[in-house]
């Protein structure tokens, strides 16, 4: 299975698309001449109302391409006539996930203003966050809107990722929190009754393995800050939460990072796993990560190193199975090097819940910042 999940990210990597320098620019442009079925390989999926444009991506033969909800799409080039090219976008973050159970509008403004078309039932589509009771979404390569009472929000389960925690924050770097807002957002979990898990029930419920209750949540640290032994800890010890710490293992007994002893101490909350041993840096001759540059056997032998020292330290048969990619990066080297270790579950950044069926090796998580209100943090992890 994991060979599998390997080679299937593999060919996601190499024929992506081409990056662009921004995530809008001028592309080709259509506008459509009639009320036209848009379809996703054979299955309609969507409606364009007349007089909607679109942006094209590319052609075949009788069929323009556009994106929906994150999709690759075709319609007929016989609908649609050529006009000025336009702003469009393609990419952009679609973090919330929900269901179409019925035929499901589009407008172009977030007040139910023109219909400019609609999706199928029983689809699955990804959206922005909820802005005034409306989720923006890709429509042809521009930003449209659905009302949130049309459709059924899949909220997954949250990976919550954290940095540095400090008693009183100086600065504005957004992976610093102060330790009474996370001790805030501690007891909201606690009070409505959300479960903590660890990386293996993660993957397990991914692949269907497991049932875990509706509130369900992974809190994660990165880097290995020794904030998460002197304010992370206490707090999460005290509501008997559980926790995950991927550790950059050549930094461990360094000054303001985790000791040996500490980790040993603490893995009664912590599930110590990979953050790379000396590969969280960037390549300076190419401006890629080293997980995006190197060669597959120096990947592998630093993420044996990381997770050999931690399985060290902490003794009683533990074992590293999870990775966390520095700056949430990663290249086809990495997923073969993956096949060379023990780990079978690893985290992006990218923002949005996890959901069942998802790539293993490709998962994203929730970032928590200091502007986040208890009601950001909410809505974070019911996936809106």
């Amino acid at each position: 299975m994991k060979r599998f999940v390997i080679y299937t990210l593999l060919l996601l990597l190499v024929f992506a698309p081409m990056p662009t320098t921004s995530d809008a620019a001028v592309v080709p442009t259509v506008k459509i001449t009639e009320t036209t079925p848009v379809f996703y390989k054979a299955d309609k999926v969507a409606v364009f109302s007349k007089g909607t444009t679109a942006s094209i991506t590319k052609e075949s033969g009788k069929f323009y391409h556009t994106v929906i909800a994150g999709e690759d799409v075709k319609f007929s080039k016989q609908r649609a006539k050529t006009v000025k090219s336009s702003f469009g976008s393609f990419k952009g973050a679609y973090p919330v996930k929900a269901e179409t159970k019925k035929p499901v509008k589009i407008y172009n403004t977030p007040n139910a203003g023109k219909e400019i078309g609609h999706i199928q039932p029983n689809l699955t589509i990804h959206m922005q966050r909820e802005q005034r009771g409306f989720y923006p979404i890709n429509f042809g390569g521009k930003t449209a809107y659905v009302n949130k009472k049309d459709i059924i929000v899949d909220a997954g389960i949250p990976v919550l990722m954290y940095h540095d925690l400090v008693k009183t924050k100086v600065g504005d770097n957004v992976s610093v929190l102060e330790v009474d807002k996370f001790a805030e957002q501690m007891a909201y979990l606690k009070k409505n009754g959300w479960t903590t898990i660890t990386p293996r029930q993660m993957e397990l419920w991914v692949d269907g393995k497991l049932k875990l209750p509706k509130k369900s949540v992974l809190i994660t640290f990165d880097d290995g800050y020794d904030s998460t032994i002197d304010l992370a800890y206490p707090i999460l010890k005290r509501h008997g939460f559980k926790a995950t710490s991927f550790l950059i293992t050549s930094r461990i007994d360094r000054p303001g990072m985790v000791s040996s002893e500490h980790i040993s101490e603490t893995a009664d909350v912590f599930s110590y796993q990979n953050h790379t041993h000396a590969y969280h840096m960037f390549n300076s001759m190419t401006g890629l990560s080293y997980l995006q540059s190197e060669s597959r056997f120096s990947i592998a032998s630093d993420l044996e190193e990381a997770s050999e020292q931690i399985e060290k330290i902490i003794g009683n048969g533990h074992k590293v199975t999870a990775l966390a990619y520095p700056y949430g990066k990663y290249g086809p080297q990495t997923l073969l090097a993956l096949q060379d270790t023990d780990i079978s579950i690893a985290f992006t950044i990218n923002e949005g819940n996890v959901h069942q069926g998802d790539h293993l090796l490709d998962l994203n998580r929730q970032r928590v910042h200091s502007d986040m209100t208890v009601q950001d943090f909410a809505n974070k992890l019911n996936g809106m």
